[in-house]
């Protein structure tokens, strides 16, 4: 029977089966544990930023690693159901890799599910069952050789294994090669993303001809057009091998959106709001004016006064540190922001205002709205 396309949010599109690691990051569910950004590979394509690329950091989501409990913060801040292993290379520090697989699948129990991706087609059977033992349920491949022999090992280990490459626009053969080998060597899954550019990448895209789909995205024009072609092809060429194409706009409004609701709702405190359309923590800020900070002196004595001369309750006041600010109910904020001006008028080069937040470890600000 002839197979077809399903049609996926954001212009996704899916021939046989999702890999469980992707309907666990289509729900938001996956914590990305970012190893390492050591790679063996030089890929030219490589969107990692530059505080990431070629440097020996560990990220759980958004938020710099310094200890295993910080993994498990963030685990925990999504209701996290598995998480997904990558880089860099993850297997360029094996033994840290194995150590937090396994430390998860303590943590978590069995039903915990844990992807790795890696550019390592040739792993030693060893390796492989390493990883298998420490907990490793599906592994994907990015193929820079014509050495499979790792995936064919880690097949005959009946690990979930998969192919996952990006769709480089006109590279319709090699893509049609690659799965076809896949197949016929019992490869459960074939994943192409959509090509997006990044800092560090578009002057390499740009050099081979490449160009933005629009000023909109980061997503490389032809690679969506490429992707569709494969699977086009894969209804009537292909049997067995699922493909999905995942697309930027997946990524972003779908994955990234559901992954921010979870950790919105883990984490609101009580002297915020959500905002009413998109995943966004609303809250009131006392801050020094930009290009300044306030110190920690001038902290304690704005939150003291709010505390004590205007009567704010401590469960709705918050001094954080890390941002030199304090924060503040907003419904209160706007309801005595002359009283609180005046009150704090000694104190020059204050920016006092409403911010729209992201719910991530960065709290990355989208809008801030002075009063």
């Amino acid at each position: 029977m002839k197979r077809r396309i399903e049609q996926l949010p954001g212009g996704s599109l899916l021939v046989g089966a999702l890999p469980l690691g992707c309907k666990l990051c289509t729900k938001g569910s996956k914590m990305i544990l970012f190893v390492t950004g050591l790679c063996d590979s030089s890929c030219y394509y490589c969107p990692l930023s530059q505080e990431k690329t070629n440097k020996d950091v560990v990220y759980a989501d958004e938020m710099p690693v310094s200890s295993i409990e910080d993994i498990f913060t963030e685990v925990d801040a999504i209701a996290g159901e598995g998480a997904g292993v990558s880089g860099g290379d993850p297997l360029c520090r094996l033994e840290r890799t194995l150590e937090y697989i396994s430390l998860l699948k303590h943590r978590y129990g069995p039903e915990f599910h844990i992807h790795l991706y890696t550019s390592k087609t040739s792993l030693s059977n060893d390796e492989l069952l390493r990883l298998k033992n420490a907990g490793l349920d599906e592994i994907r491949f990015h193929p820079q050789t014509q050495d499979w022999t790792g995936i064919e090992r880690a097949i005959a280990l009946n690990l979930v294994v998969g192919i996952e490459v990006p769709a480089i626009p006109g590279q319709v053969d090699r893509l049609k090669k690659i799965a076809r080998r896949a197949q016929k060597i019992g490869v459960s899954f074939f994943n192409i993303n959509e090509l997006e550019a990044s800092e560090t990448n578009f002057e390499s895209l740009r050099s081979l001809g490449m160009r933005l789909t629009d000023l909109e995205s980061a997503s490389i024009e032809g690679s969506s057009t490429t992707a569709k072609e494969i699977l086009d092809w894969a209804i009537t060429d292909l049997t067995t091998l699922s493909v999905h194409f995942c697309s930027a706009r997946y990524k972003d409004a779908v994955q990234m959106r559901n992954r921010l609701e979870r950790r919105l709702e883990q984490t609101i405190r009580e002297f915020e709001e959500r905002d009413e359309i998109d995943p966004l923590l609303v809250l009131g800020v006392i801050r020094g004016s930009h290009g300044t900070q306030l110190n920690n002196d001038q902290l304690t004595v704005i939150y003291t006064l709010l505390k004590k001369e205007l009567e704010i309750p401590e469960n709705l006041l918050n001094i954080d540190p890390a941002r030199k600010r304090i924060e503040i109910a907003p419904w209160i904020l706007e309801e005595a922001t002359q009283e609180i001006k005046k009150k704090l008028a000694t104190l020059s080069n204050l920016e006092i205002g409403i911010s729209y937040e992201y719910p991530s470890y960065d709290r990355l600000q989208t809008m801030f709205d002075p009063l």
